[in-house]
């Protein structure tokens, strides 16, 4: 169980107070960027899906064609990968 009152799993981890933990992949592309030592074991694309999906649409070529569709962020995407993407190509929510 977690919580705010409780340490990452990546903090216990480090710290030696658990040997193994279950957590979403953004976790494992943090701790690339900030080059922790340590090793995941699946990433499980069905229950942490970190993409665009969308319908098949031959106008939709490129990333930037999206700006004028509506999209649906799921509320861990407002707090990682959505505000880059948001910048970059200036999409709104």
């Amino acid at each position: 169980m977690g919580g705010l009152q409780v340490l990452s799993g990546t903090q216990l981890l480090m710290g030696g107070a658990v040997d193994f933990f279950m957590s979403y992949g953004m976790d494992a592309v943090n701790a690339v960027t900030q080059n922790i030592p340590k090793v995941t074991v699946a990433a499980i694309f069905q229950q942490d899906p970190r993409c665009l999906i969308s319908h098949p649409n031959p106008a939709i070529k490129i990333l930037a064609n999206l700006k004028v569709k509506p999209i649906y962020v799921s509320a861990s995407a407002k707090t990682t990968h959505w505000p880059l993407l948001e910048a970059k190509y200036w999409f709104y929510r």
